[in-house]
């Protein structure tokens, strides 16, 4: 918004604006760019005083401005110190936001600042800053920008007196010039007579300064003016001498008169923009006074919104209380989908199995891990997160159950990154342990030898979340009856309440579980499957 005033030269409204948003209670970082906005305009609108007072106040907010707002900062000072004539303190800021400044546009616009500013402080570095600037200019293609640092440059050269330099200069402009069809420059072209005259070629140089005379505006025409009396002296030409003279001196009265009317106009400009502020500021008190008018009728507007909200609370209430009942619903099935009853069977007639055999030691150890299982089931089937120390105990529990009843050389192993700490974060609780029995009915299940369960866990680049790997070594997606049954793992596994789960899961961790499934290696008869998970964990 205050760029766009800004950019049609709408300085009033802009201020305006920038400064209203100094005086709200707003963050540091909008405040800081209110008082960079202000101190451009006042810049741009000539009141350096003021302008440097903002560019400060800006200042004190530095930490919260991006990089090029701090080089634009930087470089707003140097303008305005420039301007005051001040120009080791102009140099210093210009060379300050050069050090913010990334966008190579921004970085010329600095370095043609800092070259000028450095020009008029009689400094050496004069060239080597006109070289870089030249170097961006080129690589942006900004062949006018080029054409503008050559007329630099050949002014840099007069100062010194480096004559050939400076023709050198003045002719690189003028050619980029006429190669872009671009307007004759006056100075471009007093510059080059000025340093042809002083290197003896005094009639090129006069022919320079008549180019320039035809194309220059009245102040301009006084110095071409004396410098034509100059050279005509130089050439002994001393009759054209004298009536360049007098003409400028005639132009000279001419000017001192449009100079003085000039401020007569300036000061009617100043008083117009007064008054069109004063305009300004009696249309926004106007609008607070009618702002409070409406307020009464917002207000009452806000009573009826109010009545429908209290209404709508208790809606949103009641079904805030259903979802609940539903997602204790889900839990409830999820549950018994964890320790369905042909798991349960097994498992009790595995019991019987051992006290059959006379092993009461083995059949009073199978019941300790059963019992473990079915308590740590019970336990968090309430809760919404399980720590992943006590995850990869009930995965434990539960392999250690399938470990006598898949296969007699079945083995199982759960790894766990060492850079995670299982006691520090927690994981959505119930949702690793159906994969797991998946890898292990149908999966590992389906091999009459060296059947293997692997469940690994892996930290990810994101701090957030963790990815878990299910491995099996059994017949793989290949040798199922067909590739969407196994992707759709297994209607025994119960698929829709799993998915119902997950649905559950992403609302409730504003997060989105991503599953991916997979042969686990490239052996023909028993590739295995990988199901892996990139699942959300909390900090505890």
């Amino acid at each position: 918004m205050i760029d766009s005033l800004m950019a049609v030269k709408k300085y009033a409204q802009a201020k305006s604006k920038a400064a209203w948003l100094t005086e709200e209670q707003i963050p540091d970082s909008i405040s800081a760019k209110a008082h960079l906005y202000l101190g451009k305009i006042e810049l741009l609108t000539g009141n350096l005083d003021l302008a440097l007072s903002e560019y400060f106040e800006a200042r004190e907010f530095l930490k919260y401005l991006d990089a090029e707002d701090k080089a634009n900062l930087f470089s707003g000072i140097g303008v305005v110190y420039s301007k005051s004539q001040n120009f080791d303190d102009a140099i210093s800021n210009f060379k300050h936001a050069l050090q913010y400044a990334q966008q190579d546009i921004n970085r010329l616009k600095i370095l043609v600042n800092l070259g000028g500013v450095s020009m008029e402080a009689g400094k050496e570095q004069v060239p080597f800053i006109y070289a870089e600037a030249l170097e961006i200019a080129k690589k942006l293609k900004e062949a006018g920008v080029e054409a503008i640092i050559y007329t630099n440059l050949s002014n840099y050269y007069l100062k010194k007196h480096s004559w050939q330099s400076a023709i050198e200069s003045a002719n690189r402009s003028l050619s980029i010039r006429d190669s872009l069809k671009m307007p004759v420059s006056v100075i471009t072209l007093n510059n080059l007579g000025y340093a042809l005259v002083n290197s003896g070629t005094i009639n090129e140089g006069i022919k320079n300064y008549k180019k320039a005379l035809e194309y220059a505006n009245l102040s301009e025409k006084i110095q071409i003016l004396y410098n034509l009396r100059s050279a005509n002296i130089a050439a002994g030409e001393y009759q054209k001498a004298i009536q360049y003279y007098d003409r400028y001196d005639s132009v000279k009265d001419i000017a001192a008169s449009k100079n003085y009317e000039q401020k007569i106009a300036d000061i009617r400009a100043a008083y117009e923009t007064a008054e069109k502020e004063k305009k300004i500021i009696l249309l926004e008190a106007e609008n607070k006074i009618r702002k409070r008018e409406l307020f009464w009728v917002v207000a009452a507007g806000v009573f009826l919104l109010l009545l429908l909200g209290i209404g709508g609370y208790f809606r949103m209430k009641h079904l805030k209380v259903r979802q609940k009942l539903e997602q204790s619903r889900l839990r409830s099935k999820f549950l018994r989908l964890q320790l369905n009853p042909h798991f349960l069977f097994n498992a009790l007639q595995q019991v019987q199995f051992y006290i059959y055999r006379n092993e009461r030691e083995t059949s009073m150890q199978y019941l300790d891990q059963f019992g473990k299982l079915i308590r740590s089931v019970l336990e968090y089937s309430d809760s919404d997160f399980i720590k992943l120390s006590d995850e990869v105990a009930m995965l434990a529990h539960y392999l250690s159950l399938q470990e006598n009843a898949i296969a007699a050389d079945f083995s199982f192993s759960i790894n766990c990154d060492p850079l995670i700490s299982p006691e520090e974060i927690s994981i959505p609780v119930m949702l690793l342990q159906p994969f797991v029995e998946n890898a292990v009915i149908h999966g590992a299940g389906s091999r009459p030898e060296k059947a293997r369960v692997e469940v690994v866990f892996q930290r990810t680049k994101l701090k957030d979340k963790i990815r878990v790997e299910i491995i099996d070594n059994g017949t793989g997606i290949q040798h199922k009856k067909t590739r969407s049954q196994h992707n759709k793992l297994h209607r025994s596994m119960g698929q829709d309440i799993l998915q119902e789960r997950m649905k559950e899961l992403n609302r409730l961790t504003q997060t989105q579980i991503d599953i991916h499934i997979e042969n686990a290696t490239k052996e023909e008869k028993y590739p295995g499957t990988r199901v892996s998970l990139i699942i959300p964990c909390i900090p505890i």
